[in-house]
């Protein structure tokens, strides 16, 4: 009998060595938790924006009916700039502040006449802006541009004495229309960062005129009741550039 037990015993060992060996060898490969990096979205820059707004032609050319050739056509190219910050203590947040304008002309020039029609816009305003950051240095924003602004229609005549053509024109006339505006403009940015100071975005929105001037000021001697529902509501597309704190 003691026989037995001490086989059994001496069986025993060789399991009891090859279990810790094994556990001795599991140790350096011990889970450890993953850091993952932070894709909050957070910038303090400014820059400049080139855009252009694309209201129909129809409301365009409605002030008058000129000759095909003196009619507008195409988009509004607007020239400005921005500045934009994120709030610290709300995630992916950012406000900002913005102007810009720009203007479309036509012209005619026959012997010894000039005429051109000319619009002239400009658009100031706030907006605010959520950050998406799908994975490092490139965001996706969508939010809402708002704020005041004022649009001028001009038509432009002069004549000159042909023997006069390289002198300023001998007479001239200048009916202008002014009215202020009120709009607002949902918005889609797409932005991507280089060296964590610079960063190039493209944009698309509407916008939508929600307040304006009943009448328009006339060459600033009275009042105008012409095309009271003129606006300048569109598609804008554009793109830009800001440089500044970047983190995202």
């Amino acid at each position: 009998m003691k026989k037995i037990l001490l086989l059994l015993c001496l069986s025993l060992i060789p399991l009891s060595l090859l279990s810790q060996e094994d556990e001795e060898f599991e140790l350096p490969f011990e889970d450890s938790p993953l850091v993952e990096e932070s894709l909050d979205y957070f910038v303090l820059a400014g820059g400049i924006t080139f855009d252009w707004l694309m209201i129909s032609e129809t409301n365009l050319n409605s002030f008058d009916q000129f000759s095909d050739a003196m009619k507008l056509s195409g988009p509004i190219q607007l020239v400005g700039g921005q500045g934009v910050t994120g709030i610290p203590w709300v995630k992916n947040l950012r406000l900002g502040v913005f102007g810009y304008g720009g203007s479309i002309e036509s012209n005619i020039v026959e012997e010894t006449v000039l005429m051109q029609n000319s619009l002239i816009a400009s658009m100031f305003g706030f907006s605010v802006h959520y950050g998406y950051v799908p994975f490092k240095n490139f965001a996706i924003l969508g939010g809402v541009n708002a704020g005041w602004g004022d649009v001028t229609f001009e038509h432009y005549f002069a004549s000159a004495n042909p023997v006069e053509e390289l002198n300023p024109p001998t007479t001239g006339l200048i009916s202008r229309l002014e009215k202020n505006y009120f709009f607002a403009m949902p918005n889609l940015q797409i932005e991507y960062a280089f060296a964590n100071f610079i960063i190039i975005r493209a944009d698309a929105s509407y916008n939508m005129t929600i307040g304006q001037d009943n009448n328009w000021t006339y060459s600033r001697l009275g009042t105008s009741t012409l095309n009271p529902d003129f606006d300048l509501s569109g598609l804008k597309v554009g793109f830009g550039v800001m440089v500044g704190l970047v983190n995202f």
